[in-house]
């Protein structure tokens, strides 16, 4: 019998993975070096070719693999070019969704007059015409910048294709409460069991890197993620979520359900706690006033709420004194302002003058740490913000600040006019727990510049997609 085209193909494709195997193991052999690029090489290309082919599932690939970023850098003992792998995943599945032509429904999304997307378009411009400032000479710096924002707005861009319907959504969370609980999972394992000898060696290796991870009390641990602050606020809009998650009635989410979202919950908050990331405890409190507002008229709102404040009661007051997380979690509610928030107050003071007479601002990258580095000798070099409202008036003034402050609000406010868009239970909870975890990252710019950060920005601008999307589908 003749063979066909395909089977011809597939023979041909089984014998070159035979050949492949011998082939690697002889290169092992000879050089390991070479060896695990070349391992690198074949899973990158057959990871970005499956980003093309079905560019859900690359939407997906990018998350994740933006979130373990960190620790293959650390198993790899050496810094490695995170933005290029996310660049060419991210750039993978864009193609993948032009070939295929996108999903239809995003063509209902009016693209030049919804309010959100407006304001994302005149803080991109307000960066790009950056580029003209006087005082931010260093073109490189600038580049880069602008080259994160352009990968945040090309994600939010592919997520406008990937949902197109609530069960979408429903994907989405869950896969995101299962990253969050899976992060919990190994904080704990390094509380516990302590730091893997690969971050050690990488602690060791790149000390400035973990500045703020070593403290008195301990190492503030920090996941799979890039650092504890960056983890800490992922977890703490988690944990509002999966709170939210758990006011539902029982035929919406079922027992066996809402006792994984328990146990998810339990992780989440040990989790914060070994974080050591005060602004996390700050924005939960928050985060919860949002939806018990929106949900005052619920008996399981108002359970939830006693359960919360009676564990917060129990946690700021009670006969608890020996534990470095405990007080920690005190301190940024009763405690007085100890060294850091004093060198913060000090910073901001400092920098006033020069708000008041740079309007337009200094540049981008021309604070903190990026400045020694694309603006050394700048006024704001190695001012250390730590606050992303502060970051944003230094380096692109007072409008660029304004425009900051207006997506928050409009994001918040197009979640909560979801929220009485849709009908179903479910629908509802989530669309304010996006509006409530929102808050938290606003409330969380004052004292980190967390909108910045990767994990956080994956959050946000897959909840802005979300946003959109569902507005235009149930309008």
């Amino acid at each position: 019998m003749q063979l066909s085209k395909k089977n011809i193909n597939q023979f041909f494709g089984i014998l070159l993975w035979i050949l492949l195997i011998p082939a690697i193991a002889w290169v092992g052999a000879t050089d390991a070096k070479i060896a695990a690029m070349l391992v690198i090489g074949i899973l990158g290309t057959a990871t970005c070719l499956v980003c093309i082919l079905n560019y859900r599932l690359g939407f997906y690939i990018y998350m994740t693999i933006s979130l373990i970023l960190p620790l293959l850098e650390r198993m790899a003992g050496t810094e490695l070019p995170m933005g290029v792998v996310m660049d060419g995943l991210l750039g993978c599945s864009l193609l993948g969704c032009f070939f295929k032509g996108g999903d239809p429904s995003a063509k209902k999304v009016d693209f030049l007059k919804d309010p959100l997307l407006i304001s994302i378009y005149l803080y991109l411009l307000l960066l790009i015409l950056q580029i003209a400032n006087p005082y931010g000479f260093s073109v490189s710096g600038w580049f880069i910048f602008i080259r994160v924002t352009f990968r945040n707005l090309l994600f939010l861009y592919l997520g406008l294709h990937v949902f197109n319907s609530m069960k979408d959504v429903y994907v989405f969370f869950k896969y995101w409460l299962l990253m969050g609980t899976l992060a919990a999972i190994y904080a704990c394992m390094q509380q516990w069991m302590g730091l893997m000898p690969y971050e050690r060696a990488f602690i060791a290796r790149y000390p400035q890197m973990f500045n703020t991870t070593i403290i008195i009390s301990g190492i503030r641990i920090f996941s799979f993620m890039a650092d504890a602050a960056s983890f800490g606020i992922i977890m703490a809009c988690n944990i509002v979520i999966i709170m939210i998650m758990l006011t539902a009635r029982m035929a919406i989410i079922n027992l066996p359900k809402k006792i994984v979202l328990i146990i998810s919950l339990v992780l989440h908050v040990l989790a914060l706690g070994f974080s050591g990331t005060r602004t996390g405890y700050v924005m939960i409190p928050l985060g919860l006033m949002l939806f018990f507002i929106a949900n005052l008229q619920k008996r399981n709102t108002i359970l939830i709420a006693a359960a919360f404040g009676f564990f917060a009661m129990v946690i700021l007051f009670g006969p608890f004194h020996s534990n470095p997380t405990i007080v920690r979690v005190r301190t940024a509610f009763l405690g007085k302002q100890d060294e850091s928030v004093n060198v913060r107050d000090r910073n901001r003071a400092k920098a006033q003058p020069y708000i008041y007479s740079h309007p337009f601002g200094g540049g981008l990258m021309t604070t903190g740490g990026n400045a020694l580095i694309f603006h050394p000798g700048h006024p704001m070099a190695n001012l250390q913000t730590d606050n992303g409202y502060l970051r944003a008036v230094l380096e692109t003034g007072w409008l660029g600040i304004l425009l900051m402050g207006a997506n928050f609000v409009i994001l918040i406010a197009a979640s909560v006019g979801n929220f009485f868009r849709v009908k179903g239970e479910l629908d509802k909870l989530l669309m304010i727990s996006m509006a409530a975890a929102v808050l938290e990252i606003a409330l969380a710019q004052y004292a980190q510049d967390a909108s910045t950060l990767v994990e956080s920005a994956i959050m946000l601008n897959a909840f802005t997609a979300i946003v959109i999307k569902i507005k235009y589908l149930y309008s």
